[in-house]
């Protein structure tokens, strides 16, 4: 295949899957079915071998096609699958847009030494921890985790902010194709790792080209070792090769090293760009298991190759094995450096203006009142003068329906964010340190922001590592994740006198019931064999700082007892006369 086909057809896969990947973290009005986000993470390397793990059927062996894949072609998942390695490309693609001449810039791809000892280091300790049950540092270097992360935390609430306004201008022209997006106030501690994992991507991006994905992402290091043993690897052609350096110099990977006239296949993310650069098939895919298949040059292109006017090109290979550096390099020309120097300073301006902006869209939000989802505890006719003194007494954090058990959640949950994200009524939130520090940043149920929609089974459906396992609506409606816990002295009904009962009316499962108290009133009393764990009972409750009724996580989930459902007496009306 020709590689200009071979390019164009890499990133045309390449756009398509950052496209839909990015959808699947800011598609608020559930456009995506499951089933489709399933296909879209199945491919995806680390989440497809953790549920393999956890666990079995074919959805579960996507990873294995990535394998398969790389020892066929070598590290092409890098380059047309992988989010994050393809945002890196973007990044890279568009800081040349803003950059003075290109010209300058190109030795910026220049070959460089592996960093071996640090992304062996990562992907060794990386591999230990997962082989005895944890999955910390997939959460913090997992590519396609990481990419959640930032688009969940970070661009999300950008995209509804942009909606929103979008929406109130087109109101304005009596149009109401776009709708307002209600969305919750977020914690700010979660996204700070994103954050900085998002300069440091983007900003190593802009430099280096994929020095990211060569030195600290650990699925490009694993796919580095098994390329090393592909069937089809591009090389270097000794006889067509007239070391012009085009190729080195547009290496994202900084892989080719024209000083041996090798090239570092671990590296190596299949662009295709070497191949498309080079105008005399001096550096082409070939077939390293069947060596007498690939196709020999043609005499008369390496009669061309011969005949070419050496004094077109740079020159040499430069020492270590660089390219030639052009006369224009920041090494030879002060302009050159200046206008290295002024790169930097945009892509520090182009972060700066990303932040200002980010805060800016959350003002003018909150300024029309989009920030925070309409309270639906507003509407309660109930005045709370007195704030409560007795903190709630919570023993385990509350995992989603479908998690098992905290520890089988802790163990396969690698904070992708999807079930943040895809939560209609938001209330799974990042966390931070509330399931440890290994457990930092998964996904938490935080029934002060919102509840658990009894019929609702999204996050069961979606979760691309088997840490929330598919469930039934019939067995949602008994899946036990916690249990109501009830403290009387915080509740309205004794510290103030006043009639509320708010907790019984929103309870699904009739766990929260009233009794009869004092002077005509009512009191909450508590079945907790029925509770299910929803907290729409701890969210409605209206009083402050401590809830007078919570709900305390189960360390492992139960199974509830159904509501009894009272039948009500119906007397059959007499059949008279209609007339």
């Amino acid at each position: 295949m020709r590689p200009k086909i071979l390019k164009i057809s890499r990133v045309i896969v390449s756009l398509f899957f950052l496209t839909i990947t990015a959808f699947l973290f800011v598609d608020f009005a559930e456009t995506l079915s499951a089933s489709l986000i399933n296909g879209v993470t199945w491919i995806q390397f680390v989440p497809s071998l953790v549920k393999f793990i956890t666990l079995t059927g074919f959805l579960t062996l996507g990873f294995l096609v990535v394998i398969i894949a790389t020892l066929l072609f070598g590290r092409i998942y890098c380059s047309t699958v992988c989010p994050l390695g393809i945002l890196q490309d973007v990044s890279s693609r568009i800081s040349r847009f803003y950059t003075e001449k290109i010209r300058r810039r190109r030795n910026r791809y220049r070959f460089a030494e592996p960093q071996n000892l640090l992304r062996y280091s990562l992907l060794g300790i990386t591999a230990v921890t997962f082989a005895f049950g944890s999955v910390f540092f997939l959460n913090l270097l997992d590519p396609f985790s990481l990419f959640g992360k930032m688009f969940s935390g970070l661009v999300r609430p950008v995209y509804y902010a942009l909606n929103n306004i979008t929406a109130d201008i087109f109101y304005a022209f009596g149009l109401y194709t776009f709708y307002h997006v209600e969305t919750r106030q977020m914690t700010i501690l979660p996204l700070i790792y994103p954050a900085l994992m998002l300069m440091l991507v983007v900003g190593l991006s802009l430099m280096r080209g994929r020095l990211y994905c060569n030195t600290v992402c650990p699925v490009g290091t694993l796919l580095g070792i098994i390329s090393r043993y592909a069937m089809y690897r591009i090389e270097i052609n000794d006889e067509l090769c007239t070391r012009c350096a085009d190729c080195s110099l547009n290496c994202k990977a900084q892989c080719i090293d024209l000083k041996n006239n090798e090239i570092d296949f671990t590296r190596c993310v299949g662009c295709f760009n070497c191949m498309d650069i080079c105008s005399r098939q001096g550096i082409d895919y070939q077939n390293k298991w069947f060596p007498s298949r690939n196709k020999a040059p043609s005499e008369a292109v390496i009669r061309e190759v011969c005949d070419a006017d050496d004094a077109d090109y740079a020159g040499d290979a430069g020492d270590a094995g660089n390219a030639a550096i052009p006369e224009t390099s920041p090494e030879k020309d002060p302009a050159a450096r200046a206008s290295s120097d002024s790169g930097r300073r945009s892509f520090l301006f182009g972060l700066t203006s990303y932040f200002i902006g980010f805060s800016a869209a959350s003002r003018v939000v909150r300024a029309n009142g989009l920030q925070q989802e309409p309270d639906i505890r507003d509407d309660l006719d109930v005045e709370v003068t007195k704030p409560t003194t007795i903190p709630e007494d919570k023993q385990f954090p509350i995992s989603p329906p479908g998690s098992v058990s905290l520890e089988h959640y802790n163990d396969a949950c690698t904070a992708c964010q999807l079930c943040v994200s895809a939560c209609p009524t938001r209330v799974l939130q990042p966390s931070f340190l509330e399931h440890g520090f290994t457990g930092m940043m998964q996904p938490r149920m935080d029934f002060h922001a919102s509840f658990c929609n009894f019929d609702c089974v999204v996050c069961t459906e979606i979760c691309p590592t088997g840490a929330i396992q598919p469930l039934t609506m019939a067995e949602k409606h008994l899946t036990q994740i916690g249990v109501v816990r009830l403290e009387l002295d915080n509740c309205v009904v004794k510290t103030e006198n006043t009639a509320c009962g708010a907790c019984a009316e929103h309870c699904p499962t009739q766990a929260v019931r009233m009794v009869p108290y004092q002077d005509g009133l009512t009191i909450p009393e508590i079945l907790v064999e029925h509770c299910v764990g929803c907290g729409a009972c701890e969210y409605i409750c209206p009083t402050r700082p401590y809830r007078a009724i919570y709900i305390d996580g189960n360390e492992v989930h139960v199974k509830a007892e159904p509501p009894v459902i009272e039948e009500l007496d119906y007397e059959e009306p007499e059949e008279d006369f209609p007339f």
